[in-house]
Order: structure tokens, then C-alpha cells, then sequence
């Protein structure tokens, strides 16, 4: 389908639906259920994702009841079910499953005590078997809470003891466990101060005990077992058709408990997830057995920094890619089976995407099996003009550069475009615990802010059937009725709808590759790609997150290196240079990569410094390849954009600098801008240079109209006037020469510079509305109210208050003021009302 085919089915009203809203289940009465489905399809919505928040009865008869409930709606309105996958937020409870499971099928930890011991010292003795388990509080702590389950099944996996040299970093490790005997241990302690590390696996670390154990398998098995498997038996018939699939919510690897901070690999005191299938996964990820006598490293840093990176490198591969295979392909292969899809998305805050405990490890391998990528936004994280503020909550999250704002929703798309598994889609969960005072004005926003990403499915957080108010993380969107922006939140939905149309089934058109960082932040010291993201966007250059997997298994993300043509193809995306974030390590397969494509031409380059050495390589070859890439471009992150000056590197390019302003190219069997001004505070008035030629014309998505653009033909493409009120979006279509009226553009200018600035049926361009001879200011308004639930019936006539606002007159009101006044319009042959918006958008009736 080429563009103007896709354009004509929106004009006709026959685009997709690409929203899927939370639908909470707390064990409601029927008329509710049945009240709120028809509430959600007349927000414009096909699709609803049903979530037991909690339900008293989940995967029980109550929940059964209310499914029936939802389903029978579901057929009746043509509408679609997604079922997120769970007893409770997050995934991985299993619906209690593992309370009582086999002890084979819950968490298993490595975990470590130490002792300090000096030498030289003759016949050191310890208890090691005393050691090797937890370690009971001291007296002077409170008492572990009674009923948590003991599984005493500790066994000792290794001692270690290492020389501790100045400064602290560890030097000489000598294994000592072949001389443990009867559960004891007598050395001879040399010279020096030694940590004796006293190594062993557990059930009873202090982890999340009651999830399964997203290393095993058979563990995770459990949780199909418990909740997708009794879905199918009861409703086999809808999967594939009325029900979708399933949603995860935040998944997490459960070595720590709750959300908590800063759990990267090498935190001290820390345990660490562990299976029956990852001494196997670590001897494969570090080439030998080798890695046994060296497990000190996992938390303490070695006076050899690239051995503690290659065993952090080694434990991280090993653990993410078995969270890849047992997790979440399993789950996204059940849902293929049985005609379904996977989706959902783990916890993404700042770089925590790449750490254990709430998170899965690596962003790319923890959504693997599910079929679009997916990302969220809640409690505040984008906010307009709040690009440069520092955020220091949640406590996961310590951040100065900018991660929702410049990498969150990129890296999702990102995901999207280079994994074939998920044609292009990526999911936001979006508004969710921004609080009542989040309104659809600002909902726009954040919808538009991650439509200029690519992102194209959301799922709004949330619909809740409970008594309305429900403290329960709002906005809630209808809320039986009480929200008075429920009408103008379908409005937006319908506008959301609209532009995912135009930005789905096609390909990014990205030419900047950014190389993921996590592997690197596992490794030692790492400049994050937060940095790069914001540079590039800033500078409206268009860039795709991609993995060190894409050179290690291109074959899994249809990758290829064009030598002669100087493009990295991934998944369809031609790609024309690769940055590095700058980091003391990266992987074996990146330096490959990069030694062979600049030796071609093509530009490589690393932000701040080079790496110092290969963390997954032995050491003289780490020397040998970190030797080839001294040759590669080394910039500051800042002056980045630098590189990428001209077409076709950038995406756009602007009279000067605005950056504020980010651009999203996408094509789609013709191209598609998106042009968003994200300064919360002034206008953005600029030609804006793109690398096309032909019919431009903007859509615009909230009234479903094509409307004529003023352009110049240059020799580098097309200028387009582009005029934005804050946090305005221009939305730009190429088809074939296809201009508003499905002519062709000339090169003539058309009048106007966005949808308010050109001339309308029955409607007026600003330079006509200031040629008006009788133009009068209204200022003597009468206004009365109404509640959301009784509209449109208007009550307590009153003179309007139009300096501070009626909100002084009545602060506890919630719903709608209508403003009457009169003109007198004798001998007008036509009239056009002017007014400003209160995100000071011209306006004309």
C-alpha cells in the first residue's frame, strides 16, 4: 500500500486501531463491566488489555464470571482482548503458584560471606560449613517476620581467598576449595592481608522467594501452567481472533527485592541469580571452567580490571540470555502456538534497563519472544519542558541527562524496527500515576512526544471500575462517568489512532546506528547512551538503538554490512554510520565490527574516548583489537551532531539551532515527518529543510484533514515553513507529488505555515482575519456550569470572571463551563471568531 492509499483510508475513516487500554478487574458487578466496555468503545478504542488489579479471585470462578462478561461485550462491539498475564503487577507471581512449588522451581542464589585473615600464618582453620549459608541477624536486629519459607538446602560452591593490595582492589586469588575437608578448612596464609570469600548457592537470600526463577525454565513454565494455560482451556475458541494475547508488566530477575537501586553487576553484598543451567551458560559465555576461581569478581573489583570484565561480561551473557530463552521466548512461542501474540515491557528507568533485580538484564534480550517492543511512561517521568531537570525519583533512577526524555522512547522504537519478530511495533504504557491533574491537553503531549519517537500502540493506564475516586495510580479516564475530559480524551484517542496509521507496516528511516550500551555498563566504567540520544536528538539526527548482538547473530535481525555500498542494513533500515558511547570496554563482536567497517569508509565513531580493551576476549587478543580501533574518530558527546552535518546523516536541517525541536522520519510507501515543538514556552516559526522533493502536505490528525504547506524546491531537497505554538506537532505527508488538493506543488508557495495558518472552508487565514475592517474584542461574557455526569444540562447563570479565572469562583468544581455573550452581526456577510488557547494556539471559527 503505497502512502496515498493509506492517507485515503483515513480521510475515509477506515484506519486501524492501535490502542489498548487497562481495564482493572477488582470483581465488579455485571452492569459495570458491561457499562465500562461500552464507555471504552466509544473513546474510540478496539482494544482493551484486562487487568487483575488485583481480582479476589483471579483464575478462579469470580474471574471467569467477569471474563465471560468482557468477552461477550467484546463480540457484540468487535472489539479485541489482551489478558496481562498475572495475578498482581509485576509478572512473575504466577498466580502464587510458587509458594508452595518444589523447591527445584523456586529462586536459587550465589551468594557469599567473607573473613579476613593476615599472614604470614601458619594452619589458619575455619568452619566453612558454617559459612556457607546466611548468616542470622545479630541480636541487636529485629527477628525475620514468622511464616517466610526456609528451604535449608544451602550447598558450597566455592572458597577463594585473595591478596588485598593498596587501595583496596584485589590482587592474587588462589582457589582453595580442593582442600576443604570434612566442612573445614587449614591453610597457610601467606604474606599479606587475604579475603577469604566463602561462596555458595541458597533459596534463602533475601530475593524475591515468592516469583519463579526467570533463569529456569521449567520454573517459568509455572507461570503458563497457572494462567495462560487455563485461559486457552476455557476460551480456545477466541485466541487468535477476540482475544490477542498476553501482556508482562515489569517481569522482574527477583535476585533483590521490590525496586530497589543501583543493582548492577558488582554490587557488594548483593546474590545472584542462579539455575541448574548456569554453570553450563557461564563455562560457554567465558570459553573455559576458568570462571570458577575467579567469582570474586562478581563483586569486588580485581587489581586486572579486564578479568573482572570479562567475568561480569560472562555472568551478565549468561544470565540475559537464559532470562531470553526460558523467560521470555517461551512465553512468546506458547502465545504463537495457540495463535496469539506477546507483549509487554520490563523496567527501563535511566540505565537500569541493563541491571538485575526489578529489571531483566539487557533491554533487547528481556522482550526477545514478545511481538512488538515495549516501554512505559508513568508517575511523571516525560513532562513538558522538563528536559533539563534532574530527576532523583524513583530511587532507581539517578539521573541528569535526560532518559525518559531522549532515550526512553527511542529505544523502544529502536527494538521495534531491528528485531523482524516485531514488525515495527512498540507498545507505551502511557499517563499511568500521573495524578488527576494530568489533563488531555498535556495527554497530547505526551502522546505526540512519543509518536516523534516512533513509537505506534499505547496502552493508556488506566480504566478502573472501582467506586469512583479510586486512589489507584490516576488519571482514569472515565471513572463512572466523573471525568469531565472523557469526551476530549476519545477526541485524542481517535488523533492517536490516526498517526499510528500512517506510522505502521513501514520502515524507520534512521541513518545513525547508536551501539546499546549494556554490556559496557556491565563491563567497568561507561559513558552512558543517554548522552549520545540527546545530543542526536537535539539536533533532529534520527538514530536507532542497536545490540552487540546485531554483529554477533545477524542472522536473528536480518543484518548485513554492505562493504561496497558503505550501509549496515538491520531488518531493512539502511544504516550510514555507528557511534559508540565511550566505555573502558566493549564486546568481541562491536570491535569486530567496527575494525572491519572503518577499515571501509565507514564512519565509526566513539564518544569521549576509545575502549581500553575487549571485555569478552582473552586477553591477547583484547590487547591485539583494541590496538586496530585506535584509528577510528574520537569526539566529544557534545560535539557529536558535528559528524552528521549534512544529508542524508541528518534528518533535517533548520535555519538555526533549535533544540527543542525533534523530527521523525518514517517511510511508508511515501514519506511521513513528524515535526514536534517540545519547547513548553515558545513558539518555533523556522524553515525546515528535508532531503525530499514532490507533493508536501499536512495532516492534520485531529480534524482528519489534508491541508496545503508553504515549500521552496531547493537543490538538497524541499524547505517547508514550519510554524509551532508550544509543544505543537506538524505532522507532514510525501506522496507522489501529492499536495492538499491532489495536485502537484510546483514550487509555488501555499498559503500558510501549519493547520491554523491556512485558509479553510468557510474559514479564514490570519492575514485575511487582520484585513476584517469590524473587528471588536469580547469581554462581557455570561457562563454557567455543568458536572461531567450531567451533561449537557448547564446551571447557576453568572457574570464570567476573565482575569483570575472561574476556578477562583468556584474551586471545587469539576466539569464544564459553557461562555455565552452576543454580537451584533447585522449587515455581515461573514464573521470569524479569533481566540488563543491556554497553550497559546491561534484559533479561528
Amino acid at each position: 500500500m503505497d502512502l496515498r492509499e493509506r492517507v485515503t483510508q483515513l480521510l475515509e475513516n477506515k484506519g486501524g486501531n492501535y490502542i489498548l487500554p487497562f481495564f482493572w478487574q477488582h470483581g465488579e458487578e455485571e452492569a459495570v463491566l458491561r457499562e465500562y466496555m461500552k464507555a471504552i468503545k466509544e473513546s474510540n478504542i478496539d482494544e482493551v488489555c484486562v487487568e487483575s488489579r488485583p481480582h479476589p479471585d483471579f483464575a478462579g470462578p469470580g474471574w471467569w464470571r467477569d471474563m465471560d462478561i468482557i468477552l461477550d461485550e467484546a463480540v457484540k462491539r468487535n472489539m479485541r482482548v489482551w489478558i496481562l498475564d498475572d495475578q498482581h503487577f509485576p509478572t512473575g507471581y504466577a498466580a502464587g503458584a510458587v509458594v508452595n512449588a518444589d523447591a527445584m522451581y523456586c529462586h536459587q542464589y550465589l551468594d557469599y560471606n567473607t573473613l579476613g585473615s593476615w599472614g604470614p600464618r601458619k594452619g589458619m582453620e575455619i568452619d566453612v560449613a558454617a559459612y556457607a549459608r546466611p548468616q542470622p541477624a545479630p541480636p541487636w536486629m529485629p527477628p525475620e517476620p514468622e511464616g517466610i519459607r526456609k528451604f535449608n538446602d544451602d550447598r558450597l560452591f566455592r572458597v577463594l581467598a585473595s591478596r588485598i593490595l593498596e587501595g583496596g582492589a584485589e590482587g592474587e586469588t588462589v582457589d582453595l576449595t580442593g582442600d576443604i575437608k570434612d566442612g573445614r578448612l587449614i591453610w597457610d596464609v601467606p604474606e599479606g592481608y587475604w579475603k577469604i570469600y566463602i561462596i555458595y548457592l541458597t533459596r534463602d537470600a533475601k530475593g524475591r522467594n515468592d516469583y519463579i526463577n526467570f533463569l529456569d525454565r521449567d520454573s517459568c513454565r509455572l507461570l503458563i501452567d497457572a494462567v495462560y494455560e487455563p485461559h486457552y482451556r476455557r476460551y480456545g475458541k477466541y485466541f487468535g481472533n477476540v482475544i490477542a494475547g498476553f501482556f508482562s508488566d515489569e517481569p522482574p530477575i527477583g535476585n533483590t527485592p521490590g525496586y530497589t537501586a543501583g543493582d548492577l553487576i558488582g554490587k557488594p553484598d548483593m546474590p545472584l541469580s542462579w539455575s541448574k543451567e548456569m554453570e553450563k551458560a557461564f563455562t560457554r559465555e567465558y570459553g573455559d571452567d576458568g570462571w570458577r576461581s575467579h567469582l570474586n569478581c562478581l563483586w569486588s573489583q580485581d587489581a586486572d580490571t579486564h578479568l573482572t570484565a570479562r567475568m561480569r561480561i560472562a555472568y551478565m551473557n549468561a544470565v540475559s540470555r537464559l532470562v531470553s530463552e526460558c523467560f521470555s521466548n517461551q512465553l512468546g512461542e506458547w502465545c504463537q502456538e495457540h495463535g496469539t501474540e506477546y507483549i509487554g515491557h520490563m523496567l527501563e528507568d535511566c540505565d537500569s534497563n541493563a541491571n538485575l533485580g526489578p529489571s531483566m538484564g539487557h533491554f533487547f534480550r528481556g522482550l526477545s519472544g514478545q511481538h512488538m517492543a515495549g516501554i512505559d511512561n508513568i508517575g511523571g517521568q516525560v513532562v513538558p519542558g522538563a528536559q533539563d531537570a534532574p530527576r532523583r525519583q524513583p530511587q532507581m533512577c539517578q539521573d541528569d541527562a535526560g532518559f525518559y526524555h531522549y532515550m526512553l522512547g527511542r529505544m523502544g522504537a529502536s527494538a521495534a524496527a531491528v528485531d523482524p519478530k516485531k514488525k515495527g511495533r512498540c507498545m507505551c504504557e502511557n499517563f499511568g500515576a500521573y495524578g488527576w491533574r494530568l489533563g488531555v491537553r498535556t495527554e497530547k503531549y505526551l502522546m505526540d512526544h512519543f509518536l516523534a519517537r516512533g513509537v505506534n500502540r499505547f496502552v493508556p493506564h488506566a480504566f478502573s471500575p472501582k467506586a469512583f475516586p479510586d486512589p489507584d495510580c490516576p488519571p482514569h479516564f472515565y471513572a463512572h462517568g466523573e471525568n469531565p475530559q472523557y469526551r476530549a480524551f476519545g477526541a485524542l484517542m481517535a488523533y492517536t489512532n490516526r498517526i499510528c496509521h500512517l506510522i505502521d507496516g513501514g520502515t524507520d528511516c534512521a541513518k545513525v546506528a547508536l551501539l546499546y550500551h549494556g554490556e559496557s555498563q556491565w563491563a567497568g566504567e561507561y559513558e552512558s547512551n543517554i548522552h549520545a540520544c540527546r545530543c542526536l536528538t537535539e539536533n533532529q539526527i534520527n538514530f536507532l538503538l542497536i545490540p552487540s548482538d546485531v554483529f554477533a547473530e545477524p542472522d536473528l535481525y536480518n543484518a548485513s554490512f554492505d562493504e561496497k555500498e558503505k550501509i549496515l542494513r538491520v531488518n531493512g533500515t539502511e544504516l550510514r554510520a555507528l557511534v559508540i558511547s565511550g566505555s573502558r570496554f566493549i564486546t568481541k563482536a562491536a570491535a569486530e565490527f567496527a575494525i572491519k567497517a572503518q577499515g571501509q569508509g565507514f564512519p565509526v565513531i566513539f564518544t569521549g574516548r576509545l575502549p581500553e580493551g575487549i571485555s569478552d576476549a582473552a586477553p591477547d587478543m583484547s590487547r591485539d583489537m583494541t590496538e586496530k580501533l585506535s584509528g577510528c574518530t574520537v569526539v566529544p558527546v557534545k560535539e557529536l551532531a558535528g559528524q552528521f552535518a549534512q544529508f542524508p546523516l541528518r534528518t533535517a536541517k533548520t535555519e538555526s539551532k533549535a533544540r527543542y525541536l525533534t523530527v521523525y522520519h518514517y517511510e511508508n510507501g511515501g514519506d511521513i515527518y513528524l515535526i514536534l515543538n517540545e519547547d513548553a514556552g515558545n513558539e518555533f516559526s523556522q524553515w525546515v529543510t528535508l532531503p525530499v522533493k514532490g507533493g508536501l502536505a499536512a495532516y492534520d490528525a485531529w480534524d482528519n484533514r489534508l491541508l496545503p504547506v508553504k515549500t521552496r524546491e531547493t537543490e538538497e531537497g524541499t524547505k517547508v515553513y514550519v510554524k509551532l505554538a508550544p509543544l505543537e506537532m506538524l505532522v507532514l505527508t510525501v506522496s507522489g507529488g501529492m499536495n492538499a488538493q491532489g495536485g502537484r506543488n510546483e514550487g509555488r508557495e501555499a498559503a500558510g505555515g501549519r493547520a491554523e495558518d491556512v485558509k479553510k472552508p468557510g474559514g479564514y487565514s490570519p492575514e485575511a482575519v487582520e484585513e476584517l475592517v469590524h473587528a471588536a474584542e469580547l469581554t462581557d461574557f455570561m457562563v454557567s456550569r455543568c458536572e461531567a455526569k450531567s451533561y449537557p444540562e448547564f446551571f447557576g447563570e453568572e457574570k464570567a470572571e476573565l482575569t483570575e479565572g472561574m476556578a477562583r469562583l468556584h474551586p471545587e468544581f469539576s466539569g464544564f463551563y459553557r461562555y455565552e455573550t452576543k454580537i451584533n452581526a447585522d449587515n455581515l456577510k461573514s464573521a470569524v471568531l479569533k481566540y488563543r488557547t491556554p497553550m497559546n494556539q491561534q484559533k479561528y471559527l
